[in-house]
């Protein structure tokens, strides 16, 4: 994908106990670029599950952007 702007619209939904997810698009193709997932309510002591959903925003992101490489994607699809 190319260089996103700084500024994107994005929507964000509180989906359950406090999970709220927020998808930024690009403004002129309108097509979902990045995955923000937060806690509410979460305290710096909560640290485990806040950096658990920053990381799964990473990848939910990287795999919108499709920026894995073929040896990650094949991990993946592996079955176990």
């Amino acid at each position: 994908m190319t260089e996103l702007p700084n500024r994107r619209p994005c929507i964000t939904q509180d989906v359950a106990e406090g999970l709220v997810v927020t998808v930024s698009y690009h403004p002129e193709t309108h097509v979902p670029c990045e995955v923000f997932l937060t806690g509410r309510g979460l305290k710096a002591s909560d640290s485990p599950m806040t950096e658990a959903l920053y990381e799964l925003g990473v990848t939910a992101s990287k795999l919108i952007q499709r920026e894995f490489e073929d040896e990650q994607i094949t991990r993946f699809n592996k079955t176990p």
